[in-house]
């Protein structure tokens, strides 16, 4: 898992950008012309990716399919499954949680599954579990999967909680594409309710759109991150591996 995790890293915008980088500056002294390429590289590939055109653009295809769920669509499950997807979007997930809790008038227990794959002793779901509980769920209306590291594992643990019940799925909209094609495989049937929005809602690009911002490269390297996973699930699928 820690393997896996590290070649993710390393396959992100980010990532490659430094490593263009600290491979230019070694090669200035023996070698100077690829030195300035991979140096030149590393600026332009920033540049790319850290722009929000670009950023929009990786997005759209993760985002544009959902949503936001209606009020109309509330008596359609009676349970929520939230994915954690670390403390930033956490916050976010649980609030679209909180909202459909609120709007079934309280009548909805809520899933909370996941866990730090790195760390498993992390305490994510708990820090969930008490931020629902202080805004008023019920205790007996929280259940804890705290065994999945990634989202194939969600998903097979979840499952096993909902069988074939219909429930929202509450995740980051740019991860909402894998994570309903997963639960569709094992013949769940999930109802995609969007939060954490990423890609921006403007009709036309200002001036300051075309300038290098750190948080455009962050949502490139998640973009990344859901497109390369999807690609990876597949590749498993198709050599026959289900689980």
């Amino acid at each position: 898992m820690i393997i896996l995790k590290t070649i993710q890293n390393l396959l992100m915008p980010s990532a490659f950008v430094f490593l263009f980088a600290v491979i230019g500056f070694l090669l200035l002294k023996k070698k100077k012309k690829w030195g300035r390429i991979f140096l030149f590289s590393s600026v332009f590939l920033y540049y790319i990716f850290s722009i929000t055109p670009v950023t929009d653009f990786l997005l759209m295809s993760l985002e544009e399919k959902y949503k936001v769920l209606s009020t109309e669509e509330m008596g359609r499950a009676e349970s929520t499954v939230l994915l954690l997807g670390g403390r930033e979007s956490d916050v976010l997930r649980g609030n679209e949680a909180l909202r459909i809790w609120h709007l079934s008038e309280g009548e909805m227990k809520i899933i909370i599954s996941g866990t730090d794959p790195i760390i498993a002793t992390s305490e994510d779901a708990q820090a969930v579990r008490s931020f629902f509980i202080n805004r008023g769920v019920d205790e007996e209306d929280i259940i804890i999967e705290g065994k999945s590291r990634n989202t194939r594992e969600n998903v097979i643990n979840v499952q096993e909680i909902v069988g074939e019940e219909p429930f929202f799925l509450v995740t980051s909209a740019f991860h909402m594409e894998r994570s309903l094609v997963e639960f569709q495989r094992l013949g769940a049937n999930p109802i995609p309710a969007p939060t954490d929005f990423k890609k921006r809602r403007i009709p036309v690009y200002r001036l300051f759109d075309f300038l290098p911002n750190s948080q455009n490269l962050r949502n490139s390297d998640l973009a990344f991150h859901e497109h390369l996973g999807s690609v990876y699930y597949r590749f498993t699928y198709l050599f026959g591996n289900k689980k």
